[in-house]
């Protein structure tokens, strides 16, 4: 697929049908991300696929943290629907530096390359024909999950939830270039530079 068409078509896609993802696709995206560009290429990216299990405990999970803190106006229970009707779910971590008395000045550099790995999986996922969201909300219960996988010395990043699309959401709106660019370069700018 051209790179310009995976960008602009590409959507976040919320409601998965019930229909199995083969397991040469998982690690297919997983090796997407690994391609990814890293600061100082220290490939910070760990990744935990989960079994059924896993994903229906740590969807249980969240719900049981909704119920809790019901008075935290949050979208953990909207996330926890969504990973519920995912056939799959891959947990990217990163490791703990702030652990151990190890240096903390890499965070920044590593969570840009996260980034860019996580768009990999993103857009490696459009071009299997498979939708995806990454969540964040699995984050409110990062020490319980951790735990519960039996992972130390990691810091949860993000939850990549994996399906075929159930539907394909209209684009929501983006801002436009002048209101992004601080410098007030105009597209005729640029054009008349070249």
């Amino acid at each position: 697929m051209e790179l310009d068409k995976a960008i602009s078509s590409r959507k976040t896609i919320r409601k998965f049908q019930n229909r199995n993802i083969p397991d040469n696709y998982l690690y297919e995206i997983i090796q997407s991300a690994m391609l990814a560009p890293s600061a100082k290429n220290r490939q910070p990216w760990r990744f935990y696929i989960l079994d059924d299990k896993q994903k229906e405990d740590i969807t249980n999970m969240m719900y049981q943290w909704n119920k809790e803190y019901k008075d935290m106006h949050t979208s953990i229970k909207g996330s926890a629907n969504q990973m519920k009707t995912a056939n799959k779910a891959i947990m990217i971590f990163t490791p703990n530096y702030h652990s151990k008395n190890k240096k903390t000045y890499y965070k920044k550099p590593d969570y840009l390359s996260l980034g860019a790995a996580i768009e990999n999986m993103n857009l490696k996922c459009f071009d299997l024909g498979l939708g995806c969201t990454w969540l964040c909300d699995t984050l409110y219960i990062e020490d319980e999950i951790n735990k519960y996988l039996k992972l130390d010395d990691l810091e949860q990043v993000s939850t990549l939830i994996i399906g075929y699309p159930e539907e394909i959401p209209d684009r929501r709106e983006r801002f436009s270039m002048n209101k992004l660019l601080l410098n007030n370069i105009s597209k005729d700018d640029i054009n008349n530079n070249e």
